[in-house]
């Protein structure tokens, strides 16, 4: 991977603990038809866009809801929680990001299935902004992860050609998404998505530091 020119983030669940925040908003809105989505249950859904996990969950309970429906009151609960406190960071976040944005032989983007003001509202509570001159986000293309458009896109606002990037996933979805854009992907699994299938990662490492010692 002698090649690697651009450096790709996934926001929740690779630089912010905020995964139990993505499974609580959807466990909320689900409340009031008596349906509680457990964390198991969230397992076959962490990755996924917002957009697609509202589909899913409006037709595996048969809710008989306008799709969005479920959407639009998540990212209303995750907006006020994420403006209320900072999310935790992921080990070695911030030294991976300050290591890839300080080398001059990279270029450093982050590519969440997020929308952007929700991305944008994580990165500055965070002081993370600072380090990503490019920002892809899920409402930036009509299909998010786990299909390859977000991360085709970035590749091109890096001016590089999608082999010469590698993304940290945390997810199936994301791993998926960047392999058929043709970009390389290391996993780092999580409490949500150990369970799901990263046979198509280039490797998989336990945190961040693993990226670092990986490069130096």
């Amino acid at each position: 991977m002698n090649n690697i020119k651009g450096i790709i983030f996934d926001l929740d669940g690779v630089l912010f603990d905020s995964e139990y925040y993505q499974w609580q908003g959807w466990v909320e809105p689900l409340r009031k038809f008596n349906i509680e989505l457990t964390k198991e249950m969230y397992f076959k859904y962490a990755g996924k866009s917002g957009k697609q996990i509202d589909q899913e969950l409006i037709k595996d309970f048969n809710l008989g809801l306008e799709d969005g429906s479920l959407w639009n009151e998540k990212k209303i609960l995750i907006e006020k929680w994420f403006n209320e406190e900072a999310m935790p960071i992921m080990p070695y976040a911030k030294e991976a990001v300050e290591y890839f944005s300080n080398n001059p032989n990279f270029k450093i983007a982050l590519c969440s299935g997020g929308d952007r003001e929700e991305v944008i509202t994580k990165l500055e509570k965070n002081d993370f902004l600072k380090y990503f001159p490019v920002i892809v986000a899920g409402d930036d293309v009509e299909r998010s992860k786990p299909w390859p458009d977000i991360y085709l896109l970035t590749a091109e606002k890096l001016d590089l050609t999608p082999s010469d990037c590698l993304a940290f996933e945390d997810t199936q979805y994301g791993l998926e998404s960047a392999k058929e854009a043709g970009v390389n992907c290391f996993v780092v699994p999580n409490e949500y998505s150990k369970e799901q299938d990263f046979s198509r990662a280039d490797r998989i490492i336990s945190s961040l530091k693993e990226a670092i010692d990986y490069f130096a």
